[in-house]
């Protein structure tokens, strides 16, 4: 570990302190203190920061450079000299070491130095495509790796909230932490600005129970870790509540740092998928073991007695031909590249044995907002339970009818302006269903046919005033910007469109306060008297609408959402500007389901079961148009309750509320969601929604992009309380899984997984929250979300930049791609080694005048083959483009390389390959030749061994240059060379054009061929070698027709979900990386 040093500017030590300094973290890097022994106050003028508007660029660039990037230690760059020892180390390159020794030793030195050349090789090649990996893996080790939200300034201009990397962390930097963050760097919690923080410090001081934080300063200077509460600790996971903070110490100057223990949440190289296979099932050994019996049989052949030299190299090079040479690289390489495509379509791979879990998955189980849609939230409705909306008084209440709101919004969601109407027509069950597919237009209610300026009139009198709500209304609009931790931006240029941070509800409900005049800036700092409301008619001011206040709002405390309850609730103290009547209010905002338990009064009244029903049928009906629905309530209790507040647990203070109104968010689906839902059905996959979300609004959404169809089964949608009711047995007795479920808890996620798996099936399951944690590490895959929390992102395999639910089809379409490359390779590798084989024990049998066996290819030319004209090809094919019948085929097909279909397929292609080419040796020597196998012409060239070198140079012509014709059937198992799209794989094209002509050189070249791969020049015999390509051509399209017949004879055709899904268009799912 680094111990560079860093000199602190501080007034009381110029002196030079290492970075692992063990026992003076603070005043070893910026304090002259204890930071958790002073107040923050204390502390932030120390760091010389800013509570509201953090440090400027300039100041992050000079803290940056004196005290380093925020980092444990280096990431690790792959090490050339290491690569190139394994590869010198491994089974293929030993093999060849020893073939060359026997060479050198048997004194057969241009055979010991082609070997050399062909060892050089082998390492180069197969070291270049192993850094190529590893750099890729080394770049995954970023993918996931925590972030943090930090405000800062800019030239003096107002702060903005900003994401970076942990490691841009500096100390005085203010960083926000809030519920599922991973905390960047060791900072103190600033006074008024912690929210019932708990952290799990497990990591530091052993306690498997969250600590509890608090903005306090700790008396004792010299107290453990764990009780220093003031402070938060680098790889802290906070597990409730939010604050700010500002970083006191960073990298090796954190507590983490001094014990140099850094939390395990790098990307792995996992040895699974074809790399399980390959050591788990002994692949690799049972190969090896298969090496050293063919070259115990070919000594055998001689009877063990007198044995040849020439005949030790050639049981070097006959063992060597049962091994891929390059198979362990083409693995690596395939992975590689593949991680890399998927990274430039937003899916970022943290272990690539992801990539090919993802091809077999039967089930995608998906998040519905911002994965199915698209996040961008914009509140469409409010309800409020009143008779009418009159300005600037309190309606009669009515739950029965109500008034609704509608939102006007533009092409900018968080746009905070925009026209508010009172809606004429009573919200109900059987009202018009909101089309998803497009903005709601401006009509006027009443008879169509009305005068255009009638109509103008009629529009401009339902615009509501910000200076003249309705009492109800505005209770609704202050519960929606202050229970709310969004904030919204203007542009940086000014002319773009507003920047929002926080979460996508939140952000559409600040919105929606702000065009009512109530937006949180305003309500909670206060502001000069006589503000002048700024009415939304007008729209010339360039700044959001306020309504007037007598006051303004702190913060008390908060009780953060938590997807376990689907709620949130928050306490403010309102501070009114002449001093008097000031209170507590108390705020609440929440899926309706888990708010209404809490409700007991509505607008002054009881609440009263029937009421509840009331309001439940516009629940429904708001749902039932694909509006996301919550409820928002509010009390307001005595202002000398404030240290009571603070002090009550979260269940006593979510009691008796009083119900205010409901709100209706509107979050369209992405328009490449119906394409790759019908892309999941045509491949064999099932989607399933799991939401947080009532079930009319899933329902909605999921009819709408295709997971259920019209006519959808009883058990199609649950809600999370309903299928958690169920034991696995009745689960497991279910026709289907449901493919809705809605108000999902993450317990019900887990539940769902292993449903899946008890009906031996995969699944992708995605996730955001801290709680889908567990769910994402028991799925097949687990995909997290780019926006979500780092403990989530750090839980799964994959990443979507984007969350985008048409990334995972994407994924599974290149997953789909990798692994029927690796099929593809494997039977061309596998295949031709088999017809190396053949060719090369079958051979043992032709002996000559003194019972020698007469080689049908040289030792030299078996190694040619088996490393150079074998590996390029098989490395193109392992970057085949994705076929387009990739998603026509179900995932059984993608689950197991080693079928009854790739054996037969193995032993037809070696086969016949192998019988062709030793046919060719045979004719030649036996049909045109008399059949005189020489003397001793395994050792060189004389005049007698001229028919055995003429017909070896036919056997290695034939079976080199077939085996470039074979390298292009593999594109295709079942399809035919004329039927597949030749030009897609240039890489494939150029290998074998130009290993196809490297036999002319071989061939002609004097000394090369006779002196090294001791075989003739050929003549006439090149008729033959081409004759037998068309023959091996005849036997392979037959045999590839065969296929297709018994394949469409007995295909089972799946059933259908619908005629509706036939009709989607798929095309958006194989869209160019961005």
């Amino acid at each position: 570990m680094s111990t560079e040093k860093y000199t602190t500017n501080s007034n009381n030590a110029e002196k030079s302190l290492p970075r692992a300094d063990t026992g003076n973290t603070a005043v070893s890097q910026s304090l002259p203190f204890k930071p958790h022994t002073a107040s923050s106050s204390k502390v932030l003028e120390a760091l010389s920061g800013n509570a509201s508007k953090g440090l400027s660029e300039q100041d992050v660039q000079n803290r940056l450079a004196q005290h380093g990037p925020n980092r444990l230690k280096p990431p690790k760059k792959p090490s050339v000299y290491k690569i190139v020892l394994r590869q010198i180390g491994n089974a293929m390159t030993v093999i060849l070491i020893a073939a060359m020794a026997t060479s050198f030793g048997t004194m057969d030195y241009i055979s010991g130095g082609v070997i050399g050349a062909l060892v050089i090789l082998n390492v180069s090649v197969g070291s270049y495509t192993e850094w190529q990996a590893e750099k890729t893996v080394a770049s995954l080790e970023s993918v996931g790796a925590p972030q943090a939200t930090v405000i800062r300034s800019s030239d003096g201009r107002e702060s903005s909230t900003k994401v970076i990397a942990v490691e841009d962390v500096v100390p005085g930097d203010l960083v926000l932490l809030k519920n599922g963050d991973i905390v960047p760097a060791d900072g103190r919690i600033l006074d008024g600005h912690c929210s019932n923080l708990e952290c799990d410090e497990a990591f530091l001081t052993g306690e498997s129970m969250p600590v509890a934080k608090q903005s306090d300063p700790i008396d004792e200077e010299e107290c453990p870790v764990g009780d220093r509460l003031s402070m938060v600790f680098s790889g802290a996971q906070v597990t409730k509540g939010r604050a700010r903070v500002v970083i006191t110490s960073t990298g090796m100057n954190t507590e983490i740092g001094k014990i140099a223990q850094a939390l395990d949440s790098k990307a792995k190289k996992t040895e699974t998928g074809f790399a399980a296979y390959w050591y788990k099932f002994k692949l690799a050994y049972f190969l090896l073991g298969c090496a050293i019996l063919i070259a115990i049989i070919v000594v055998a052949s001689t009877g063990f007695k007198s044995v040849p030299l020439s005949v030790a190299t050639y049981a070097v090079a006959a063992a060597v031909s049962i091994l891929p040479a390059s198979l362990i690289a083409v693995v690596s390489l395939t992975l590689a590249r593949a991680s890399t495509d998927l990274a430039q379509r937003h899916a970022l791979v943290r272990r690539m044995d992801a990539i090919e879990a993802l091809a077999g998955v039967e089930n995608v189980c998906s998040d519905k907002t911002g994965t199915l849609t698209v996040g961008r939230m914009v509140v469409r409705k409010f309800w409020v339970p009143a008779l009418d909306p009159r300005a600037n008084d309190s309606a009669p209440l009515n739950t029965t009818r109500g008034q609704a709101y509608s939102f006007e919004t533009g092409s900018d969601p968080f746009y905070p302006r925009g026209e508010v109407r009172s809606d004429r027509e009573e919200i109900s069950a059987g009202g018009a269903v909101l089309d998803l597919k497009r903005k709601p237009q401006r009509q006027p209610s009443g008879d169509s046919t009305m005068d255009p300026d009638a109509a103008e009139i009629d529009l401009q009198e339902q615009v509501i005033l910000v200076d003249e709500l309705e009492h109800g209304l505005k209770d609704l609009a202050l519960c929606a910007s202050l229970c709310n931790q969004a904030t919204l931006s203007r542009p940086t240029d000014g002319e773009g469109q507003w920047e929002a941070n926080g979460d996508p509800t939140e952000v559409a409900l600040q919105v929606a306060a702000h065009k009512l005049g109530h937006g949180k800036p305003f309500l909670t700092h206060s502001r000069p008297q006589n503000n002048r409301a700024d009415s939304v008619r007008s729209g010339h001011s360039g700044r959001p609408p306020i309504a007037g206040s007598r006051g303004h709002y702190e913060q008390v405390i908060e009780h953060p959402f938590d997807s376990t309850v689907k709620r949130m609730s928050i306490a403010y103290r309102f501070i009114p500007d002449d001093g008097k009547d000031s209170h507590v209010q108390c705020l609440l905002k929440g899926a309706v389901e888990r708010v209404f338990e809490l409700c007991t009064h509505v607008r002054g009244e009881t609440l009263t079961d029937e009421k509840k029903k009331d309001i439940m049928v516009k629940v429904d009906a708001l749902a039932a148009q694909g509006l996301r629905v919550l409820a928002l309530c509010g009390k307001r209790l005595p202002g000398k309750s404030v240290e009571e507040i603070k002090m009550m647990p979260r269940d006593q203070f979510e009691r008796d509320f009083t119900f205010l109104g409901l709100a209706g968010i509107f979050d369209p689906p992405r328009k490449e969601s119906p394409g790759a839902v019908a892309d999941c059905i045509r491949a064999g996959i099932t989607p399933r929604m799991l939401t947080g979300d009532h079930p009319a609004t899933a329902t909605a959404i999921a009819l709408n992009i295709g997971i259920l169809e019209k006519a959808y089964g009883k058990d199609a949608v649950m809600t999370g309380q309903q299928f958690d009711a169920l034991s696995e047995e009745e689960i497991d007795r279910l026709p289907e899984l449901p493919l809705v479920v809605a108000r999902c808890a993450p317990e019900t996620k887990v539940r769902m997984v292993d449903a899946i798996h008890r009906r031996g099936q995969k699944t992708v399951m995605t996730g955001d929250g801290v709680n889908d944690s567990p769910a994402l590490k028991r799925a097949d895959v687990g995909v997290g979300m780019g926006t979500g929390s780092d403990v989530a992102k750090q839980s799964a395999r994959i990443v979507l930049s984007d969350d985008n639910f048409s990334t995972i089809i994407r994924a599974i379409r290149k997953g789909r791609s990798v692994f029927k490359n690796l099929a593809k390779f494997l039977l061309y590798l596998l295949s031709g080694n088999m017809a190396e084989i053949i060719v090369l024990l079958i051979g043992l049998a032709f002996k000559d005048e003194n019972g020698q066996s007469v080689f049908p290819l040289s030792a030299v030319a078996a190694l040619w083959i088996n490393t150079l004209a074998a590996g390029p090809p098989a490395l193109a094919l392992g970057l085949e483009p994705t076929a387009v019948d990739a998603m026509d085929q179900p995932p059984t097909a993608f689950q197991q390389i080693f079928t009854l279909e790739f054996y037969i397929d193995l032993a037809f292609y070696g086969v016949l390959m192998g019988a062709l080419s030793l046919a060719n040796f045979v004719i030649v020597l036996w049909g045109y030749f008399p059949g005189d196998l020489g003397v001793m012409c395994n050792e060189g060239d004389s005049e007698i061994c001229s028919p055995v070198f003429q017909a070896r140079a036919t056997c290695f012509a034939t079976l080199v240059i077939m085996l470039m014709i074979h390298a292009l059937e593999c594109k295709h198992f079942t399809k035919g060379i004329m039927q597949v799209h030749l030009g897609d794989n240039r890489v494939l094209l150029w290998s074998v054009l130009v290993l196809a002509l490297g036999t002319f050189p071989v061939v002609y070249i004097p000394v090369i061929n006779d002196k090294v791969f001791l075989h003739g020049s050929l003549k006439w015999e090149w008729g033959i070698v081409f004759g037998m390509i068309l023959v091996y051509l005849g036997c392979t399209e037959f045999y590839k027709w065969c296929k297709r017949i018994y394949f469409r004879r007995t295909h089972v055709e799946e059933p259908t979900r619908g005629s509706s899904d036939k009709t989607l268009r798929m095309e958006s799912t194989i869209a160019p990386p961005v």
